[in-house]
């Protein structure tokens, strides 16, 4: 039987703390939890992180770059309404693949494990967000709200939608998301 790579084993125990949290919350996610999630040895888990909250920080961290990366990729669209629709259809394209990771994340930015150089990186990708919505705005398609309702509006219904996949398995459709998108541009748009 072939050897697992540090890379699998990583990814086994990322997936195990995203489960582990979402099921218990941060604060009673233990690295006994993660270990017999991941089915792992308690010795492997200290290979990847130096203990629980290192293990919660770094895979927060890895997920948040993911989801800045993937939400963050239309900005190249000069059409501020296809960059915003770009934007809503990339979360959702993430949320409907890993509706858990989603959670996790709403739920790890605001559990107060991050370190202060963490916490930087992440309100560097609230910034970088809020800057393209800006753009919809200065460029009079968004209503002219403050950037961070703006967003609260568009990623209020992914986290409704994630919790109901997660909790009942079931999945977000297309015709779901474009409902859900076209409601809520009847909210930000300029008017």
């Amino acid at each position: 039987m072939p050897r697992t790579t540090k890379d699998q084993t990583y990814r086994k125990l990322r997936r195990a703390v995203i489960e582990e949290a979402v099921a218990k919350g941060f604060a009673a996610t233990g690295v006994a939890g993660v270990v017999a999630r991941a089915k792992v040895s308690a010795g492997t888990i200290y290979v990847h992180f130096d203990n629980k909250d290192d293990m919660l920080r770094q895979v927060y961290m890895d997920l948040k770059s993911e989801f800045h990366e993937r939400v963050t990729a239309p900005r190249h669209l000069t059409d501020a309404k296809q960059m915003i629709h770009g934007m809503w259809r990339a979360m959702f394209d993430f949320v409907r693949a890993d509706p858990k990771g989603f959670l996790f994340l709403e739920s790890g930015s605001t559990a107060g494990i991050l370190t202060d150089a963490q916490k930087d990186v992440a309100d560097g990708y609230a910034a970088d967000i809020a800057q393209l919505l800006q753009r919809g705005i200065d460029s009079g398609v968004l209503a002219d709200l403050d950037p961070k309702l703006l967003s609260l509006l568009l990623v209020a219904p992914a986290m409704q939608l994630a919790r109901g996949a997660a909790l009942s398995d079931r999945p977000i459709t297309d015709e779901i998301v474009e409902q859900t998108f076209d409601r809520v541009w009847l909210s930000i748009a300029k008017t």
